[in-house]
């Protein structure tokens, strides 16, 4: 590489010319690559296509087509509320008075309504009330607790009120909230609702229509009360519920002999949602499509800001709009619009501060966008798309060559001060092994998040890591000829650049075992905090509590329905289909779906048993006609759910059309040719702070303890919720073998080094301290662990070996031309902490300029990385040199001293002093050049190079050094 830059071309032009010329022509090509890269950030597609549940998952939307549904309601709404129809009618499409059909919402393909499910349930002579509710919990909400006053408490309200939340809050701990009462929408005049209802395309025939309308479907309001009282997750049948209602009806009768409270109770019927299913371009566009939905509510009478959606389109579109809003968000503060691009003009800021040369602060600015933009481009090259997790990279790169950058001006500055004519190349030599393994390294700690099960993980790993080779690149090779083509001066260094660290290594040296105790103490703190480890994917929780998604997601779930799809397909096989009638098979469904929907954590089931009235089978001695009238309406109902006549069951039952397997080829664990399968759709908490794993297991139990009595039949438990269970095990799996093979391969690198295997192991211990220490603290916080801060672990661990490798080059490098251990501890800190330093602080400031971010995700990964780096750095001038003057140190001498004398007796003829390592050579220099110059300008340039140590102790160290 070094004779790169002597070369030159046919014109007399030296090679550096043509390395800009080839920069030049290839930045429009990677602007338009740019341009063509995509987001992605669905949470199902993080598994890889073998993982076991993404199998399950895949033949779970092939036997139950499932598109993108969100879950719509609004303040003030219910089951009386005619602008559901309205709402629906203009999303998806009608036909007016007129006969003319009125386009709905180009986004929208269908919208379900509690009324309509309603209709088709009283079509199928099912009671109202038992259509309500089977709907409740996943349609129909109970609301909030309604409570009613006496004409005594009326004159008192709003004391009642205040000492009902006064005592939650004090005896149960519970921020309850006093709400308005329930009341119907009062229509405006020109509002005609029964026009809508008619004109809506729900599925009936004309005649059909006008018998539900004779029916006079009308939903029996709230009774009459005076104030509500909300919390967080209500769920009418819990314990905290009856202890809520038993403080209630307690502040009544302890005011006055007569009550004030008359009654506490819930009333199915508001709030309801709506089930909106999106359409192709709604898929393609889910922040328009949600857009026009507000829009259309609008115009519906139904407020602006009123209006709560949530489900994965939701997700998944403000996850998109977060991230984008991390690059450029235009209704921030001018300073704050963009948090990406903040931190790169800090780090950028920081940098010309550092090295205190424009010129170099510019090229060093250069080739940091230019390597972080050729990473960046590899992207949409492969075919991949940007996520949640990639969405960090470019700052990780730009700090990271920033970081190599800085190195390399060092260097040159040492050099240009004994030979101005060669500093570059000599600069480069110098750089050349440290900055390789630095960027190996940190390579390798990306790397290793290859072995991630996660999609967004591994793709971060593979980028990452190959940034850091073009980082190297442009570090070594880019950054070089930028300076030959624009040679410059180089700063002078004063004698202050190393002084200070010479009085810390003194410091050190005089302390040691108390520094090595107290960092060790940090290390077993951090050791200690990782018990209360845990791990978090529910992407809801990257939101600021303050995002409308949360406050959306807070609405429905506390009144209305759990946002989390949990699907249990039960199967019946051929022997079971046999041995049990059409009936018995629905009923055995039924009784999974009731003990599913009695659990604590979901808020409502719905299958195919809800569109059907219980049947039994009659008794053995029952009469001859009982059983042929119910073995034929048995095989009547089957005969027309298998040919798709009764439209509500079409996606809760379905025969199975091939084998599919599920964990080994041919298992047929999933299901077999002319299985039934039916489909117990039920929703779960997302806001809560439940057990996925522990969910799972119990709805397993439950199915089990139905199934278990009737052979060939099994169950598989499917939907977002296993999604997220089996994204965070894959996390902490990822977490801790992605950060084990660093530590491995890293440890193998080390112990080439130095050398030595007990050096090596030892030298690990100020690089794996911070990420004890930083995930043990943030552990012992209760800070889950998301996707984005998970990655940090290795990076930091690659990021910590980087300063170490360049303190141990220079420490063995003093070892090498004769000093002491302490000496050459004063020599490694005055040469490399300042460039650590600096470094370290460029970085961890610039990724701190992440923390304002309204993406957690994004904020928690430039906090984390801050702490990590600034930890690596107290690790590396610290905790590193206390260990050098003690054990580490006298290993490592030990060793280098020992090739030393091996290398003497091999050689024949040449100068033992003889030093092919460019560190040597400037540490012989150093050493010797203050005698050579007899005082002379040069003599206070390379004593800064080397220290203060040599005014205090060149007289028997320079004579010992002449000597040998």
């Amino acid at each position: 590489m070094l004779s790169f830059f002597k070369k030159k071309d046919a014109w007399g032009n030296g090679l550096s010319v043509w390395v800009l010329a080839l920069l030049l022509f290839a930045l429009p090509f990677l602007f338009s690559v740019l341009k063509t890269v995509e987001m992605d950030n669905e949470v199902e597609a993080w598994l890889p296509a073998r993982d076991p549940q993404a199998v399950l998952l895949q033949w779970y939307n092939e036997n139950f087509p499932v598109k993108d549904r969100l879950f719509m309601s609004w303040d003030g709404s219910g089951l009386d509320d005619p602008r559901a129809e309205l709402l629906a009618a203009k999303l998806e499409g009608y036909v007016d008075e007129k006969g003319v059909a009125r386009r709905g919402s180009p986004y929208i393909e269908e919208v379900l309504t509690p009324r309509e499910f309603v209709e088709q349930m009283l079509l199928l002579n099912i009671d109202q009330q038992d259509a309500i509710d089977g709907l409740t919990g996943i349609f129909v909400g109970e609301g909030a607790l309604k409570v009613r006053l006496s004409d005594a408490g009326r004159a008192r309200q709003k004391q009642i009120e205040q000492q009902i939340v006064d005592r939650l809050k004090t005896e149960l701990d519970l921020d309850a909230v006093v709400l308005p009462p329930v009341s119907s929408w009062e229509a405006p005049p020109e509002f005609d609702s029964v026009a809508y209802i008619k004109q809506r395309e729900i599925g009936l025939e004309d005649e059909e229509l006008e018998d539900v309308e004779e029916s006079d479907l009308e939903f029996i309001p709230a009774p009459p009360h005076d104030f509500q009282l909300g919390w967080h997750l209500i769920k009418t049948g819990s314990d905290l519920t009856a202890q809520v209602k038993e403080i209630v009806t307690q502040v009544g009768k302890t005011n006055s002999e007569n009550p004030l409270v008359e009654d506490a109770f819930f009333h199915a019927g508001s709030p309801i949602s709506l089930l909106v299913t999106l359409n192709e371009a709604g898929e393609a566009d889910r922040k328009t499509a949600l857009e026009d939905i507000d829009r259309i509510a609008d115009e519906c009478f139904i407020p602006t800001g009123t209006v709560h959606t949530a489900g994965r389109p939701v997700g998944s579109s403000m996850l998109n709009q977060e991230v984008e809003k991390a690059a450029f968000n235009p209704d921030a503060p001018w300073y704050l619009r963009s948090v990406i691009g903040l931190s790169t003009i800090v780090s950028f800021a920081l940098s010309f501060l550092m090295v205190r040369s424009f010129r170099l602060g510019l090229l060093v600015l250069t080739i940091s966008l230019y390597a972080t933009l050729l990473t960046m481009t590899l992207i949409p090259l492969t075919g991949r798309t940007m996520n949640m997790v990639l969405v960090v990279m470019p700052t990780l790169l730009s700090v990271l060559t920033l970081s190599g950058a800085i190195h390399l001006a060092s260097y040159w500055k040492h050099a240009a001060q004994r030979d101005p004519k060669n500093a570059i190349m000599n600069a480069v030599r110098m750089a050349a092994q440290p900055c390789f393994l630095a960027s190996a390294t940190t390579a390798i700690g990306l790397a290793s998040l290859m072995t991630s099960t996660l999609n967004p993980v591994r793709d971060f790993g593979i980028f990452a890591a190959a940034g850091c080779g073009i980082s190297l690149v442009c570090v070594l090779l880019v950054l070089p000829s930028l300076m030959q083509l624009w040679p410059g001066k180089a700063p002078e260094e004063h004698e202050s650049d190393g002084g200070a660290w010479v009085g810390l290594a003194d410091f050190l040296i005089r302390n040691s075992t108390v520094v090595v105790i107290l960092c060790m103490g940090m290390f077993a703190f951090g050791l200690y905090g990782l018990r209360y480890f845990k791990t978090e994917t529910k992407v809801v929780r990257y939101f600021p509590s303050d995002a409308r998604i949360i406050t959306d997601y807070w609405f429905l779930e506390d009144y209305v329905v759990g946002i989390n799809t949990v699907d249990t397909i039960v199967r019946f096989d051929q022997e079971a289909q046999e041995n049990l009638m059409f009936l018995e098979r629905m009923e055995i469904v039924r009784s999974v779906a009731d003990k599913i929907r009695e659990h604590g954590e979901i808020t409502g089931a719905i299958s195919l048993a809800n569109f059907q009235k219980p049947v039994e089978k009659p008794a053995e001695d029952a009469r001859f006609f009982e059983k042929i009238g119910y073995n034929k309406r048995s095989n009547e109902l089957e005969q027309r759910m298998r040919e798709g006549d009764i439209e509500a069951g079409n996606s809760l039952y379905t025969i199975s059309q091939t084998d599919s397997d599920w964990k080994e080829p041919g298992d047929k664990a999933l299901s077999g040719v002319g299985d039934e399968l039916w489909r117990v759709s039920a929703q779960a908490y997302v806001m809560a702070d439940n057990d996925y794993g522990l969910l799972m297991d119990e709805l397993d139990a439950i199915s089990d303890s139905v199934l278990s009595a009737h052979p060939g039949t099994s169950h598989s438990v499917t939907g977002m919720v296993p999604v997220f269970l089996r994204t965070q095990e894959a996390l902490l799996e990822s977490l801790i073998w992605s950060f084990g093979m660093a530590f491995g391969i890293i440890a193998v690198v080390l112990i080439v080094v130095l050398k030595n295997p007990i050096a090596g192991l030892i030298t690990m211990l100020p690089n794996l301290m911070p990420v004890a220490f930083c995930f043990g603290t943030l552990s012992m916080l209760g800070i889950s662990v998301d996707i984005g801060t998970m990655i940090t672990a290795s990076v930091a661990l690659g990021i910590a070996v980087d300063g170490t490798l360049h303190l141990l080059t220079w420490f063995k490098a003093g070892i090498r031309s004769g000093k002491t251990r302490e000496e050459s501890i004063e020599l490694a800190l005055s040469h490399c902490a300042p460039a650590m330093w600096q470094t370290s602080a460029i970085v961890a400031i610039g990724l701190l300029m992440l923390a304002p971010a309204s993406l957690l995700m994004i904020s928690r990964f430039g906090i984390l990385m801050a702490a990590l780096i600034g930890s690596a750095l107290i690790a590396d001038i610290i905790f590193l040199p206390a260990l050098l003057t003690g054990v580490l140190g006298y290993v490592i001498e030990r060793t280098e001293r020992k090739n030393i004398r091996k290398g003497n007796d091999e050689s024949t003829g040449s100068r033992p002093e003889e030093k092919s390592d460019a560190a040597d050579e400037i540490v012989e220099h150093a050493t010797l050049e203050p005698t050579e110059a007899n005082g002379s300008e040069n003599s206070s340039n390379s004593s800064s190079i080397s220290g203060p140590h040599h005014s205090a102790k060149s007289g028997s160290r320079q004579s010992e050094i002449e000597a040998r």
